[in-house]
């Protein structure tokens, strides 16, 4: 009879290399007491390179800079939805976007928006939505473009393809389903993003902690939301500095509701609760 296979240890330098890379590739913080994260996490990659433990890991990962990379996509987490922390996108649609518009940042040119750490992608289409409501509503001059950004290829490939279940779109609100998706023909409750918001998006891979990816970005509003959780103090500063030179003077940055106190910094000031306008 096969006796079952007995799942890797990790020992204790294992886990000291491991979470000291994890700080250097992603720049999260992990705890190095949640060794069920690490092998919930890093099984895979063990298997997938054919290895039995977690010292080979480790020699893999000096070596190898294609496997470091996949080690960091294995580590983040990537929970979003349409529409999350709606009161954000409300308050662009019925402030935010009008202040942009009469500045002289959007005047004459596309208004851009950053995702940030843009996971699936949800969050910036939500903010492309939010755009052309508020040009229905009389703001014509605004011209939105997306960016998005994130750690992991897989995510940041399906972004692009922006093809969503019917439970991923259950945050759209009825009146903008018919406008923004459009339905399978293959396959039963299966839905698209349309292409005029498809084209105003662009999709890439980046690190916010080391600024890697992230040349040429120029943005009015930045989502930097639900992130700033998982770095320590250091890693945060270093974050958010990233983002500030990349958001124009007077753009408008939104943090997650739980990690607002993060985003303090000399040049941002508080708008409403999690959202600041970069004044310097």
């Amino acid at each position: 009879m096969t006796q079952p296979q007995t799942a890797p240890l990790l020992r204790p330098d294992d886990i000291r290399h491991l979470v000291g890379l994890a700080r250097t590739v992603t720049g999260i913080n992990l705890d190095e007491t949640r060794t069920d994260f690490l092998t919930g996490r890093l099984g895979r990659r063990l298997a997938a390179n054919g290895l039995t433990n977690y010292a080979e890991y480790c020699r893999l990962l000096k070596s190898d800079m294609v496997e470091r990379v996949a080690f960091g996509e294995a580590l983040t987490t990537h929970t979003t939805s349409f529409f999350r922390e709606k009161a954000q996108y409300d308050w662009l649609l019925e402030e935010g976007l009008a202040e942009l518009q009469g500045s002289d940042r959007a005047g004459g040119r596309e208004m851009v928006f950053w995702s940030a750490a843009c996971s699936t992608g949800q969050e910036g289409y939500s903010a492309l939505m939010t755009a052309h409501v508020a040009r229905d509503n009389g703001l014509r001059a605004i011209e939105p473009r997306l960016i998005g950004t994130d750690l992991s290829r897989p995510v940041v490939h399906r972004a692009s393809q922006a093809v969503y279940s019917r439970a991923e779109t259950d945050g759209i609100p009825s009146e903008l389903r018919p406008r923004f998706l459009l339905s399978s023909k293959k396959a039963a409750d299966i839905y698209r993003i349309v292409p005029d918001l498809r084209t105003r998006s662009t999709w890439r891979t980046a690190n916010l902690a080391t600024g890697q990816g992230l040349d040429g970005i120029a943005a009015d509003v930045v989502f930097l939301r639900n992130v700033l959780i998982y770095f320590d103090a250091e890693i945060r500063q270093r974050v958010i500095d990233n983002v500030y030179r990349r958001l124009r003077t007077g753009g408008i940055l939104m943090t997650g509701h739980t990690e607002a106190s993060h985003a303090r910094r000399e040049g941002l000031e508080l708008v409403r609760p999690s959202i600041y306008r970069k004044v310097a």
